[in-house]
């Protein structure tokens, strides 16, 4: 046996258990979803229309402390999605 066959089958060898241990890892994970049922969706129910924009007031939060404009409002960091 050459040194060529014995790392080709080697390599082999190394993907077939590395299939097999996805595939068992695939299967246990969904037996859990199974059991656990799907996962929770958003909390509350938001009945808005698409496109529709809310804009909620926030208490003070520890990360805002000490971020103030001059005139005094806090700074309000925000995503925002480009529509064209």
């Amino acid at each position: 046996m050459s040194v060529y066959e014995a790392s080709l089958s080697g390599t082999f060898r190394t993907i077939l258990v590395l299939v097999i241990l996805w595939m068992v890892l695939r299967f246990i994970l969904r037996m859990q979803t199974r059991r656990n049922g799907p996962p929770a969706g958003p909390t509350g129910t938001d009945h808005r229309r698409p496109g529709e924009v809310r804009i909620e007031p926030t208490g003070p939060s520890t990360k805002d402390r000490g971020r103030r404009e001059p005139g005094g409002s806090t700074i309000v960091d925000a995503d925002f999605e480009e529509i064209t």
